[in-house]
């Protein structure tokens, strides 16, 4: 198994960073920081960050292909301006569930967003995993989930991956054309294939799928055959989301959190809640285009 040491990108020191994704439009990391209701955008080329305030906490946010970002808020879909200033509704997610909220996503290889949500309170099973197509409608895909999280696609488009960070199980589905369905196959990798919980995912072209292991102060790699193959040492406990990225896809960008993380942990781990890079000689597939 090939080793890797992450460390501090942007010292941004992230209340609980999440969602970040490789924009190849302008050569840029984006990500939230759900807490703190901020988006964030990493300039990788230039080394400078930027920083946006939000009106409600975001799980996520997508530049898309007509302009503008698709933002995940708690209860709802909305696309905005490149300012963040103006919000438009895209869709309602789980209305009725005041316990839950929307959490992670992907974009899809048709251009929609696959989404989970997540229970605040407990860990009843009581959200669901949605699709948003391009054109707004919205599905649901199932249900039976206690924290979304791990989606990713592989490079053909033709694998959904997906994990409930409460049961930790890393699930492969077959994505039909044009998304018209999905159909459950074998796991990739049972929860114990790793110290800590699977978190957030990213997929390289070789079809490998790097997991943050929230808790486990590490991310791994996992061939398209269940095998470790690689292993990102932290210094961190809690990396939440991952990304492939940088002028050759082979940097993998790392988030991470300081809520929840104990005070004597903050003590020995500072960086903790930092943005964290390392290159690992992996290449990641070229993004999908946000069409929503």
């Amino acid at each position: 198994m090939r080793l890797h040491h992450a460390h501090t990108a942007f010292d941004c020191q992230n209340l609980l960073g999440e969602g970040c994704n490789w924009s190849a439009s302008d050569q840029s990391l984006w990500w939230t920081d759900i807490e703190a209701k901020c988006v964030f955008r990493w300039d990788d080329k230039r080394r400078v960050a930027a920083v946006w305030q939000l009106p409600d906490r975001a799980a996520f946010v997508f530049p898309r292909v007509g302009g503008g970002f698709v933002i995940g808020f708690p209860k709802s879909i909305v696309i905005t301006d490149p300012t963040f200033t103006d919000f438009s509704q895209v869709a309602k997610i789980e209305p009725h569930l005041p316990q839950t909220r929307v959490n992670d996503a992907a974009i899809d290889p048709y251009g929609g967003i696959v989404l989970g949500t997540y229970n605040e309170q407990n860990r009843d099973p009581v959200g669901s995993v949605y699709r948003i197509a391009p054109h707004g409608e919205v599905v649901t895909l199932f249900s039976g989930v206690a924290a979304a999280n791990g989606m990713a696609f592989s490079p053909d488009g033709r694998i959904m991956y997906f994990t409930d960070t409460a049961e930790g199980t890393i699930r492969r589905f077959v994505v039909a054309p044009q998304f018209a369905g999905l159909a459950e196959i074998g796991p990739l990798a049972s929860p114990n294939i790793a110290p800590g919980s699977s978190d957030g995912a990213t997929v390289d072209i070789e079809g490998g799928y790097w997991s943050a292991r929230l808790r486990g102060g590490c991310v791994v790699r996992i061939d398209r055959n269940g095998h470790l193959t690689d292993r990102v040492d932290m210094p961190s406990m809690a990396p939440t989301c991952v990304a492939l990225g940088g002028k050759d896809l082979k940097t993998l960008f790392i988030t991470s959190r300081r809520t929840r993380q104990s005070s004597d942990e903050l003590l020995r781990l500072p960086e903790s809640g930092n943005l964290f890079r390392v290159e690992v000689g992996r290449a990641g597939r070229p993004p999908f285009s946000c069409r929503v």
